[in-house]
């Protein structure tokens, strides 16, 4: 079990926006709509990591997350908190599908990301016991994403809106880094063996404990689209 807090306002009822001009629309009608999506996706990208108080959207370079929380029941209960996020804003994106009758998207995209902050963990990984607080900092190299979203048209103050539900993010990396200071009451020793283990079994951590983290770039992504999508009337998102 795991939950994530994040200071975003994203899923208040605002009044109707239109489209900003960093982001182009694409026909309905294009034979070529996919190829499209992906052109303009790539394209709106670097201004919307640069976050939109108007549509209430969080700048992506830094992102700074309160809290993550992974509870795994008696053997592991880890609180990463006041994390700095670095390398959402640097995202590829590598594919865009729409399914415009299904309205169902499939996105693809990687990049590196860092997150730095402070930890707590008591329990046992990799059968190990294990226990500490104080700053940590994780890489995930090579990070490659597929996000899956779905939505419904509704209808508000007399226009339609796309409402974003049934979102899903699988994460695969090509390799994670962990450092946990201070673990074992500030015990050096037994510290650098552990972080030794979790760098050498950085796939059998990620097993563990990589659910929170996955989860929580999911509601990032999905609360960034929430943003535009349930805010500009659906034809202007898509036009004929």
């Amino acid at each position: 079990m795991f939950k994530v807090v994040l200071v975003l306002c994203l899923l208040a009822v605002v009044s109707s926006l239109h489209i900003p001009s960093f982001i182009k629309a694409c026909s309905k009608s294009d034979p070529n709509f996919n190829d499209c999506a992906l052109e303009q996706t790539k394209a709106a990208y670097p201004s919307i990591s640069k976050g939109d108080k108007q549509f209430k959207a969080p700048p992506l370079n830094p992102f700074f997350m309160p809290l993550i929380e992974v509870d795994t029941g008696p053997n592991l209960a880890l609180k990463m908190k006041e994390l700095t996020v670095k390398g959402l804003d640097n995202a590829e994106f590598t594919d865009v599908k729409f399914d415009l009758e299904k309205n169902k998207a499939h996105l693809k995209l990687s990049t590196d990301l860092n997150f730095d902050g402070s930890y707590d963990i008591n329990g046992q990984i990799l059968v190990l016991p294990i226990t500490g607080s104080g700053h940590c900092n994780i890489t995930f190299s090579h990070a490659d994403f597929e996000y899956v979203f779905e939505w419904d048209v509704i209808d508000k103050d007399g226009k339609k809106y796309a409402n974003v539900k049934d979102a899903h993010l699988d994460l695969k990396l090509k390799r994670a880094y962990f450092l946990l200071e201070n673990l074992f009451n500030g015990d050096k020793l037994l510290g650098d063996n552990m972080n030794m283990v979790l760098n050498d079994n950085w796939e059998e951590v990620m097993k563990e404990v990589g659910a929170g983290i996955n989860h929580t770039i999911e509601v990032v992504v999905t609360n960034i689209l929430k943003a535009y999508f349930e805010k500009i009337p659906y034809n202007e998102m898509f036009v004929d």
